[in-house]
């Protein structure tokens, strides 16, 4: 499995999949204005990509593990994912509502899973002073985006 792990991280595919990443990203997190004095700064969203792996020999799914953080008070719009995503709040404390769902508050240590294909109608950092980091691992079809806005 070593040896798949490496040949996706010097493929083609990895590529394809980072931009579909990146192209959903674009589109999904606010953009951050520069600061002079006087002017207000929209909160962001970053993503970093932190590992990407073959689930098995046999298969054409993908594990990706994201580092997201969202500045205080930071927001991603109503989205959903290519397949099941598992999400850990490593700092912070964010506000989460899968669609059909109750709205709940997450910190440090709390998890939770998004089905594939539900709508994650809002993802907001809690705080105004402290950024959220989670951790989003994505089973997912090479070659899908990662993410869609709606």
């Amino acid at each position: 499995m070593a040896s798949r792990a490496v040949a996706l991280a010097q493929s083609p595919w990895r590529s394809l999949v980072l931009l579909g990443l990146g192209l959903a990203l674009m589109v999904a997190v606010l953009p951050r204005a520069s600061a002079q004095a006087g002017e207000q700064v929209t909160p962001s969203v970053s993503q970093n990509i932190m590992q990407q792996k073959w689930v098995s020999d046999d298969s054409n799914l993908i594990s990706t593990m994201v580092l997201v953080t969202l500045d205080p008070g930071a927001s991603l719009p109503p989205h959903r994912h290519a397949g099941p995503a598992y999400v850990k709040v490593a700092t912070g404390e964010v506000i989460s509502q899968l669609e059909g769902g109750e709205e709940e508050r997450f910190g440090p240590g709390d998890e939770w899973r998004e089905p594939e294909g539900v709508r994650h109608v809002q993802l907001v950092n809690a705080s105004d002073d402290t950024p959220a980091e989670l951790i989003v691992v994505m089973i997912h079809t090479r070659g899908e985006p990662l993410t869609r806005v709606e």
